[in-house]
């Protein structure tokens, strides 16, 4: 049984994948930092994450991106061995790899573990 979290997780995978085929890419990109948020603090989530957003770049011919979800490949490994993980980093190269954010409201309530009304 998956938690909310990764329930919440996959949603934002398959809304991502659903606009990356209809080349969609704002909205892809949009679906796949969603995704990056929630699954940030759990390995395997967290790699996948990028790993998708290193097919969108590539789809889209973005070499800043691809380099930049190239490094952050590398660097996921490293970032969970030493904890140090920066909360609420969409992990797309707008953003410096190490810069937390703010997490949406809607996904802090889903990561806390409590419900939005």
């Amino acid at each position: 049984m998956f938690s909310a979290t990764e329930q919440a997780y996959n949603l934002e995978i398959e809304q991502a994948q659903q606009a990356r085929r209809q080349q969609l890419w704002q909205q892809a990109w949009y679906h796949a930092e969603r995704a990056h948020i929630l699954g940030q603090q759990r390995f395997l989530l967290h790699l996948q994450s990028h790993w998708l957003m290193l097919k969108l770049a590539t789809e889209q011919a973005d070499w800043f991106e691809i380099r930049g979800q190239v490094l952050r490949l590398l660097l996921t490994p490293l970032g969970h061995l030493s904890g140090r993980l920066p909360v609420g980093n969409p992990g797309s190269s707008r953003y410096p790899v190490m810069q937390a954010q703010p997490v949406p409201e809607d996904l802090n309530s889903i990561l806390s573990g409590t419900k939005q009304s």
